[in-house]
């Protein structure tokens, strides 16, 4: 298994929160470093740290591995993000509602 519950729990609520806000203005500044700081280091270590208190005291090299393929897992879930924010921000508020179509 490529992502574990941690990770499917970090997508779930991802979801909930990008429905839940998609018509609230976002500051651009702000969204990009906090979201490179939760996708690029905090969401994939956290990750990494509950995926190797499961395996326990007995690893070998591909469990390490593993846990280190957090990081660029969680960076394609950032990228992902990032692409569905700017979608949102090229959406004018005028072209949210059916604009009449003039002939």
């Amino acid at each position: 298994m490529l992502i574990g519950y941690f990770d499917y729990a970090v997508i779930g609520i991802l979801i909930i929160l990008n429905i839940k806000y998609w018509k609230t203005n976002i500051e651009k500044k702000a969204g990009c470093i906090l979201g490179g700081l939760m996708f690029g280091f905090f969401l994939p270590f956290i990750s990494m740290i509950i995926e190797l208190q499961m395996v326990g005291e007995w690893m070998d090299s591909f469990t390490v591995a593993y846990t280190f393929l957090r990081f660029p897992t969680y960076w394609i879930i950032g990228v992902i993000q990032i692409i569905i924010i700017g979608i949102k921000l090229s959406i004018k508020p005028n072209e949210e509602k059916d604009p009449e179509i003039i002939e």
